[in-house]
């Protein structure tokens, strides 16, 4: 840090040296009522005047030197003004139209004849002048409509020789489309050493800063080729690439020198453009140094803004050169962001912060002091130019200090690599016998595990009824089988006192051990209530609440499928919390046994309610857990409900342990080489026929 101010310090040494170096140009004389008395002037290598002051304005009209016969004076313009704005005769003038201007510069006898040079700025938007009645040049075609001019708007540098010792200029300006008709700044008269050094010396400038935008763009550009993750070398690279494009199209308009024919008014567009996509991509670079200080939704907004702006570049100039006030408006308040951010990365000592407000501060400075010399009219090279290399070249101290670092990273992350690698050797030494102790220990504990999985699928298959239960006149065919050693499929079968046999089936959340786990808290709570309970709906509403209050912390849940078939009156009910839908096969025909309620440990106070229906002799249940119905083939095809409707009912005059049978077929049929994806049970439940008696 301590030898870049040091930099910043010569450099700004040799900058003041060389302006206070620059010879002086006279301010002090100016056009009155359109005269500007220079006799006492002698045009010497470092003599130049500026042509300020008040001209005499014809507006609305094209008067041609020498002016033959009264024309009507609308007053004096102090140039470097606009008419636009101004008041005349209690008329103000329109921003836009076509005015005369004329300026009568006297001389001594000694500059008539010399070789002078006329510096002409940007004129608003076409222009001609003439001097002592003769044709000097000009920019576009100043017409007498908006369709017959053609705009075009460029500095200029013309040879002027007195012939006599007044000289009379005479501007002829168009301006249909842009704000401020008229000059933008200060024409100048001077000696043609002067004038010729004015030019080299802007030219140099501008060239060297468009040289060396367009070099750091490039290198950025390439920086970020082979480090695609620092986004702020790519903002950066494209905010280097956007000012050198203003610049090209900017200032002296090199563009226009390069290729005289452009077309102005697409010229005009991508200088607008520049500026519009140049401040949201600063914005962008800032946000990227520094996310943690700036917040994304304002950058969006930003980003948002400018291109709606950008969109207006398709409209007419007239139009959008009105609306670039909005756009400063909002490039002030993304400058106000940008320090704002930048204040916070310094107060939270981010890297970089306090070299980057460096650069804030410099361009500031500059920038106001260029300012407050205009205001005095002090004239001289300016600060802002080199400022904003300045700070330019700070931008690229900051990316290359972020590169820096991560290369000092890798180094020591290699030192780190190898001193890995170094211990990685003196492990492999001795590897093959460590391989073969882990290798044991992992035997020993696998080992110890697929005891302990027996031993829980043993105790799970104990606590499960068993396949040939039968409570008459029902008979009843079970399958379980769990993904893994265990599952979380739960199944209950028992008789009430008052002849119901009573139905239970859950599917807990996953599979595998917690999931069996699950089983065993859904068990315990289930067992707790399931003989005191008479109704479905009641019970799925106490199992409920009691999962809410122990297990909440756990969340447990689970759907949940409850038959009571009473056998004394032929009466079934049942209640569903979130099972699939079930089948129930009688005579032919089949009816779903739909949903009654949400799934058990979602929230309390869930409702749930009972259906009832008659059962009669031969008539079937098929109760099952969804891994049945969503199994998948090789095609991730899924078994379906429709096909187990299918085999229930192609097989209805078939036992019952056949059905059972041809649905488990069919399933390993379908499944293929696929694995079994979920656990897997299905409980049939037939209310046997009564077996007729021969006599």
């Amino acid at each position: 840090m301590r030898k870049f101010f040091s930099i910043v310090a010569i450099a700004t040494a040799v900058f003041v040296t060389s302006n206070c170096q620059n010879p002086e140009i006279g301010d002090s004389y100016r056009f009155r009522q359109g005269v500007l008395d220079a006799r006492e002037i002698n045009f010497k290598e470092t003599t130049a005047i500026d042509l300020q002051g008040e001209w005499e304005l014809y507006f609305d009209e094209f008067h041609y030197p020498p002016f033959h016969g009264k024309k009507e004076l609308t007053g004096y313009l102090a140039i470097p003004n606009s008419w636009q704005g101004e008041e005349y005769g209690g008329i103000e003038l329109p921003r836009t139209g076509k005015a005369t201007l004329r300026g009568f510069i006297h001389i001594n006898e000694q500059t008539v004849g010399q070789e002078l040079r006329i510096y002409i700025p940007d004129v608003a938007s076409s222009y001609r002048f003439f001097a002592n009645g003769v044709l000097i040049g000009g920019q576009g075609k100043p017409g007498i409509n908006q369709f017959d001019d053609t705009p075009r708007i460029k500095s200029r540098y013309y040879t002027l020789i007195p012939d006599a010792e007044v000289v009379e200029l005479v501007f002829h300006i168009a301006n249909y489309e842009n704000n401020f008709g008229g000059f933008w700044g200060q024409p100048i008269l001077g000696n043609k050493y002067i004038m010729d050094r004015e030019k080299m010396l802007a030219n140099g400038r501008e060239l060297f800063l468009l040289g060396a935008l367009s070099l750091i763009g490039l290198y950025h550009f390439g920086l970020y080729f082979y480090k695609r993750k620092e986004t702020s070398i790519f903002y950066f690279a494209i905010f280097c690439v956007l000012l050198g494009i203003r610049l090209a199209f900017t200032g002296e308009r090199y563009i226009l020198e390069l290729f005289p024919r452009f077309h102005w008014p697409t010229a005009f567009r991508i200088e607008f453009a520049s500026y519009y996509f140049a401040v949201p991509t600063f914005l962008l670079f800032i946000h990227s140094l520094f996310p943690e200080e700036s917040k994304i939704k304002h950058v969006r907004r930003a980003l948002v803004a400018s291109t709606i702006f950008a969109f207006t570049l398709f409209l007419p100039i007239s139009v959008f050169t009105i609306l670039l006030y909005g756009f400063q408006i909002l490039a002030f308040l993304i400058i106000g962001y940008v320090i704002h951010i930048n204040l916070k990365a310094v107060i939270a000592s981010r890297p970089n912060s306090k070299l980057f407000l460096v650069g804030l501060l410099i361009l500031a400075f500059s920038v106001s002091f260029d300012i407050l010399k205009h205001s005095l009219n002090s004239r001289g090279i300016g600060l802002t130019p080199y400022a904003l290399l300045c700070f330019i070249f700070i931008q690229s101290l900051i990316l290359s200090s972020r590169i820096a670092n991560a290369f000092v990273r890798a180094e020591e992350l290699a030192e780190s690599l190898k001193i890995s690698n170094e211990s990685l050797l003196a492990v492999t030494e001795n590897l093959e016998q460590i391989v073969s102790e882990r290798t044991y220990q992992l035997n020993s504990s696998l080992g110890r595990i697929k005891k302990d999985l027996l031993l829980a699928k043993k105790i799970q298959q104990k606590i499960l009824p068993e396949d040939g239960i039968k409570f008459s006149p029902l008979k009843i065919h079970l399958y379980f089988q769990p993904q893994d050693e265990v599952g979380g499929d739960f199944y209950d079968i028992f008789e009430l006192d008052n002849g119901i046999v009573r139905f239970f089936i859950a599917d807990a959340t996953g599979h595998g051990i917690q999931a069996a786990l699950y089983t065993m808290a859904i068990k315990s709570e289930y067992e707790a209530i399931k003989r005191f309970i008479t109704k479905t709906d009641d019970l799925m509403n106490h199992l409920n609440q009691k999962i809410q209050n122990k297990f909440s912390g756990l969340k447990i849940v689970f759907s949940g499928f409850l038959l009571d078939i009473d056998t004394r009156t032929k009466t079934v009910y049942y209640s569903s919390a979130g099972h699939p839908n079930q089948i129930f096969q009688s005579k032919g025909s089949q009816i779903i046994l739909n949903r009654t309620g949400n799934i058990i440990g979602l929230r309390k106070d869930q409702p749930y309610t009972q259906k009832q229906f008659s059962i009669t002799e031969g008539d079937r249940f098929l109760l099952f857990t969804d891994g049945m119905l969503e199994q998948k083939n090789e095609t991730r095809e899924e078994f379906g409900m429709d096909r187990m409707q299918k085999i229930v009912s192609d097989f209805e005059s078939k036992e019952s342990e056949r059905v059972l049978a041809e649905l488990v077929i069919q399933l390993f049929l379908f499944q293929g080489k696929e694995e079994q994806e979920d656990d897997q049970t299905v409980i049939l439940i037939e209310w046997e026929k009564e077996k007729e008696t021969t006599t």
